[in-house]
């Protein structure tokens, strides 16, 4: 099971995805907002939950998944998903996982402020109508510049999506963690970052090795956040293998 960041859809896993496919069943789901899936509705909790329930019914039934990946803000949806326990993968693999709150909560609270400082200001740009705001975001996580060397037709996709992950922002910064769930996630979990991340990924992944008692730190050397993209033959890779020591 693949979950992909915001703003996305499902297709962003499809480099990874062609090279499973022929061993595996691959489920990528768009989450709400994104593909088919409608935004959540209005009276809902306003965190990551809504997006991890949806995965849980889509998953209902089946048999449990092999791996269950995240990448980005999926990761954040992953984390949620292995941490409410309905589902139950032989693997959780976090690409980058965004869960800024983390910080707040192994008590990194100057690391935490200062990200969420950034993403406040960026929320304000869009609330006051600067149609680019989302190149904040952007620069922040693929590195300066990112959003300017992109090809239009991408620029174009972010700029009109970027209600959309002002949403999936809000709700990322509205999950809430603790080191006793942490530690009493017993599932093996594999934590994969780029070398060439920012300082607040390297924080992140590095919180969650350090408290997931069954936790593995992966470096992916000349990466940043767009590995799964960049890097999806290693990164199709690392699934499989994951998936074959599950088995």
């Amino acid at each position: 099971v693949l979950i992909h960041g915001s703003p996305g859809s499902s297709r962003a896993w499809q480099p990874v995805a062609r090279q499973l496919e022929p061993r595996f069943r691959v489920i990528s789901p768009n989450l709400p907002g994104y593909g088919a899936t409608t935004r959540p509705p209005q009276g809902l909790p306003s965190d990551s939950s809504h997006a991890a329930r949806l995965i849980e019914s889509l998953l209902d039934g089946l048999v449990p998944p092999a791996v269950l990946a995240g990448h980005s803000y999926g990761g954040v949806v992953a984390l949620l998903l292995a941490l409410r326990g309905a589902v139950k993968p032989g693997v959780l693999m976090l690409f980058e996982p965004v869960a800024v709150p983390l910080l707040a909560a192994v008590g990194d609270k100057e690391g935490f402020a200062s990200a969420q400082a950034l993403f406040d200001d960026y929320r304000a740009a869009f609330e006051s109508g600067d149609a680019l705001a989302v190149r904040k975001m952007i620069d922040y996580w693929f590195g300066a510049g990112a959003f300017d060397q992109m090809p239009a037709a991408s620029r174009e996709y972010l700029v009109n999506y970027t209600s959309n992950n002002i949403d999936d922002v809000n709700a990322t910064f509205r999950d809430t963690y603790s080191l006793e769930a942490l530690r009493r996630l017993a599932v093996p979990t594999v934590v994969v970052y780029g070398a060439r991340s920012p300082d607040t990924m390297v924080k992140i992944v590095h919180a969650i090795a350090r408290h997931v008692p069954r936790a593995r730190l992966e470096r992916v050397e000349g990466a940043n956040h767009a590995l799964t993209t960049t890097h999806a033959d290693l990164v199709a890779q690392m699934i499989a293998t994951a998936a074959d020591r599950s088995a």
